[in-house]
C-alpha cells in the first residue's frame, strides 16, 4: 500500500484531504458554537494534516524527528482550541472584528502564536519532512509586501471603480483600519491560511512540480482545490448553485496566483500563508463587483508571462 501511495502522491493527497474536510464539515454543519468552530477548523486544516501524514509515512531517512518541528503546529491547534472554547458561541454571533476589537486578549494570544510559528519553523531551515513543508528560504521584504497588500488593495481598487462607475449599486464598506492587523492575525490561523498552504503549495505543488511545469502542476491543483472549495462554501456558507461558478474561477485564477508566489520565491510557504490571508481577509470584508473580475484576469495574464509556467523549474533545497 506504502509503494502504492508513494507512486500517485498527489492522487492519494487528494482524496484523504477532501474525505477529511468535507466530513468534518457535514459534522459541524449539525453543531452550534464550539464545536461547530472546531470542526469547521478540523477542515480548514484536512490539507495540512494530509500532507504532514503523508509526509512522515513517505520519509525516506529514518532520522527521527525532533519535538521542535511538531510543536509550533501543536500551539496554532491549541489556540484554536482555547479561542473556540472561549469563544465559539460569540463567533457566530458577532461580526469578528467586533468581537477583536472587543477582547484584546484575542489578539494578544494569535500575535504571540504567530510570531512562534514563524520563528520556530525559520529557525528550523527544514531539516526535517515536517519542517520540509513549511519552507521559508532567504527572500526579499518586497515579496513579503506584495503577499500581503496586493489583493486587498486590488479589492479596494475594484470596489472603489465601482462606485464611481455605478454610485448606484456600490458604496464603499464601513472598515475599522485598527481592526486590520488583528483580522490578518486571524485570517492567518482560523481563515485557512496555515490550514491549506502547508497542504496545497507545502505538499501538493511541490510534489507537481517534481514531474510537470508549473503550468500542468497549477491546473492538477486547482481542480482538486475547486473541488475542495465547492464542499467549503455549499456546506458551510450555504451556497447556492447559481453561485458556485464565481467559486470555480477565482479557484482557478486564484491557484496560477499562488504558484507564481510559490516558484518566484523559493518556494517559501510562509508567503502564501500571507497571501492567502490577505484573500480571505479581503474577500469577507468587501464586495466582489463585477469589474474586479477583469482586474483578476488582467493579473492572470501578467502572471503567465511573467511566471515561466510552461518550463520545468528547479526548487532549490526542496526535495
Amino acid at each position: 500500500m506504502i509503494k502504492v501511495i508513494k507512486k500517485h502522491q498527489f492522487i492519494w493527497f487528494s482524496i484523504f484531504t477532501i474525505a477529511i474536510s468535507i466530513s468534518s464539515w457535514i459534522i459541524a454543519k449539525e453543531q452550534s458554537g464550539t464545536l461547530k468552530m472546531l470542526f469547521t477548523q478540523l477542515g480548514y486544516f484536512g490539507p495540512a494534516l494530509v500532507a504532514i501524514i503523508l509526509s512522515l509515512v513517505l520519509k525516506t531517512d529514518s532520522k527521527n524527528i525532533k519535538i521542535q518541528s511538531y510543536l509550533p503546529l501543536i500551539v496554532v491547534f491549541a489556540c484554536i482550541l482555547i479561542i473556540a472554547i472561549f469563544y465559539g458561541k460569540s463567533y457566530y454571533e458577532i461580526r469578528i472584528d467586533k468581537l477583536l476589537l472587543a477582547n484584546p486578549s484575542i489578539i494578544a494570544l494569535l500575535a504571540i502564536v504567530v510570531a512562534y510559528f514563524v520563528f520556530r519553523y525559520k529557525r528550523n531551515k527544514g531539516n526535517s519532512a515536517i519542517d520540509k513543508l513549511i519552507h521559508i528560504p532567504k527572500t526579499k521584504i518586497i515579496w513579503y509586501v506584495l503577499a500581503v497588500a496586493l489583493y486587498p488593495l486590488l479589492k479596494f481598487i475594484g470596489v472603489f471603480l465601482s462606485t464611481k462607475l455605478f454610485p448606484t449599486h456600490f458604496e464603499l464598506p464601513q472598515f475599522n483600519f485598527i481592526s486590520i492587523i488583528p483580522l490578518f492575525l486571524f485570517s492567518i490561523i482560523f481563515y485557512a491560511a496555515i490550514g491549506e498552504e502547508i497542504g496545497w503549495r507545502g505538499y501538493a505543488l511541490q510534489k507537481l512540480q517534481l514531474k510537470f511545469n508549473p503550468f500542468v502542476a497549477t491546473i492538477f491543483i486547482s481542480i482538486v482545490w475547486t473541488i475542495w472549495h465547492i464542499g467549503y462554501f455549499v456546506l458551510v456558507e450555504n451556497y447556492l448553485v447559481q453561485q458556485i461558478p464565481s467559486v470555480v474561477i477565482w479557484t482557478i485564477i486564484a491557484s496560477f496566483f499562488a504558484t507564481w508566489f510559490y516558484n518566484k520565491t523559493n518556494g517559501n510557504v510562509l508567503v502564501l500563508i500571507f497571501f492567502h490571508a490577505s484573500i480571505n481577509l479581503a474577500i469577507v470584508f468587501m464586495p466582489h463587483p463585477l469589474i474586479l473580475t477583469v482586474i483578476h484576469f488582467l493579473l492572470l495574464l501578467f502572471v503567465l508571462i511573467t511566471g515561466r509556467f510552461f518550463k520545468r523549474i528547479k526548487i532549490e533545497n526542496i526535495k
